[in-house]
């Protein structure tokens, strides 16, 4: 009974946490949060270069691997820091990078 016990606190736990971990939907390359105080946007330049601004302002650019078209960024934006973890699909089709990023407290996945 025990075991049985700790495994339904384990999994309570787990979707608790994992529901706040959610990852918001975004259009395209740009999210706003639902309050309207945030905007995350990215840019791809040149197959390799991420740009992501936050309310206008570049906090990160830097490049990903031209071998693997993946990447993890950090900076900040207002004292608060901001990540960026991006990834491209095979066949390097428009959109196909996508980058996650967090800031906030918000966390969204772009197409850039």
């Amino acid at each position: 009974m025990k075991m049985s016990t700790n495994f339904t606190i384990a999994a309570a736990l787990a979707v608790t946490i994992s529901g706040c971990a959610a990852v918001a939907p975004a259009a395209g390359n740009q999210y706003t949060s639902r309050d309207g105080k945030l905007n995350i946007r990215g840019e791809l330049v040149d197959s390799s270069r991420v740009h992501i601004f936050v309310n206008g302002d570049k906090v990160i650019a830097d490049e990903v691997s031209l071998v693997t078209g993946d990447g993890r960024f950090d900076g900040n934006w207002q004292g608060k820091p901001v990540s960026a973890d991006c990834a491209t699909a095979a066949g390097g089709k428009l959109g196909a990078t996508t980058c996650t990023v967090a800031v906030a407290g918000e966390r969204v996945t772009l197409a850039l």
